[in-house]
């Protein structure tokens, strides 16, 4: 268990996250203001630190510039507490060094996971600074991280089957997928590639995973070409020194239609009576201000199958230094398209694993399959 320090100005929120955390053995410090939060911080060296952005006597994204300068504290991870329309602060907060967010009013059981998983990275981090090897396991600890975010099982309902194959890289990637349903009739699926590897890059892919999920929660007349410039909005290459590319579909079970937006991803398969590449409504990268949010609708038929995947497939190299290529995957997706879905990436992968030899991939591999009814 942890000791955890709550600075939020509301005695009633203090009360209720004393109360939650308690009885699951924490032990939970109190601060009214920010200037008691720093002063505690200092003496206690909490492990963790929940954090309201509105407080009395000082800005709460000021308190967590403070922390994160100050050598001795530097290390807490911090959650921040906000409102549900405080967009803007969010993603500031989590650009300086916030690890996550919480939004009022909150779940206990969203409290207890969240502050679960930061402890869990905060003891994994710490074990890793005192290891003989720290970049190997920083690695290992970054592909974890990423693992954790993929979707446990898809939305039921929506399709025939769903099924995808991901394998982090040995040098840890940035490949990140979900699968939102947006209302009854409707469901997202999102792949995006962080450019680069290592730690920084798995945790920028966390950052965009939990913007996307909390933009779908409130957005409920979702629209993708908007969700798509929000992404561009936000994730500026140089607020975060990073790019990414991503593709995003939206299913509509009711017109039996799936409308694509693409930035700078490789284009989605689609497997009908034949197998075709849509390329259109592709467009730039995220973060360079050159998106339009133009999107694509194609008509979807019975039984058809559709897959997203990511460069570190057809970029993956044999002893000779030659790429598998877009041709080799489409013509192995082809040859198994009689398989059951599972069997056809699984056939995909293998043939893969034998083109790349001995070798570990260089990038996360990200295959993503999905037969309609």
């Amino acid at each position: 268990m942890g000791k955890i320090l709550v600075v939020d100005d509301d005695r009633t929120i203090r009360m209720l996250l004393k109360l939650i955390l308690n009885k699951v053995g924490h032990d939970v410090l109190e601060a009214f203001d920010a200037k008691t939060g720093l002063s505690v911080a200092e003496l206690e060296s909490p492990d963790l630190i929940l954090l309201d952005l509105m407080l009395p006597d000082m800005n709460g994204l000021e308190l967590l510039d403070t922390i994160k300068k100050n050598k001795q504290l530097e290390k807490i991870p911090i959650i921040v507490l906000t409102g549900s329309t405080d967009q803007e602060n969010k993603l500031i907060a989590l650009r300086n060094g916030a690890v996550d967010f919480i939004t009022k009013p909150f779940l206990h059981e969203e409290v207890l996971l969240r502050v679960k998983t930061q402890l869990k990275l905060h003891n994994l981090i710490n074990s890793l600074e005192n290891a003989v090897s720290i970049l190997e396991k920083d690695l290992v600890a970054a592909s974890r991280i990423q693992k954790s975010l993929i979707p446990s099982s898809p939305p039921e309902g929506y399709f025939e089957s769903i099924h995808w194959i991901y394998e982090p890289s040995h040098k840890v990637g940035g490949d990140i997928f979900d699968i939102i349903a947006i209302d009854e009739k409707t469901v997202l699926l999102y792949l995006a590639d962080i450019a680069g590897h290592g730690v920084n890059a798995a945790m920028l892919s966390v950052i965009v995973h939990r913007f996307i999920e909390d933009y779908c929660d409130n957005h409920p007349n979702f629209e993708l070409g908007k969700f798509m410039l929000e992404l561009d909005k936000n994730f500026r290459f140089n607020d975060f020194k990073l790019f990414f590319t991503v593709t995003a579909a939206l299913f509509h079970n009711d017109s039996k239609t799936v409308e694509i937006t693409n930035a700078g991803h490789p284009a989605p398969i689609l497997i009908a009576e034949d197998i075709f590449e849509l390329k259109e409504s592709a467009e730039s990268i995220i973060g360079i201000d050159m998106l339009k949010g133009s999107t694509k609708s194609y008509n979807i038929s019975s039984g058809a199958r559709f897959f997203l995947y990511t460069d570190g497939v057809t970029e993956a190299t044999d002893d000779d230094g030659q790429l598998f290529g877009s041709r080799r995957l489409m013509e192995s997706l082809y040859k198994y398209r009689n398989l059951e879905l599972k069997n056809q990436l699984e056939r995909v992968f293998y043939q893969l694993k034998a083109f790349n030899g001995s070798k570990e991939f260089e990038d996360d591999i990200s295959i993503i399959g999905i037969q309609f009814q």
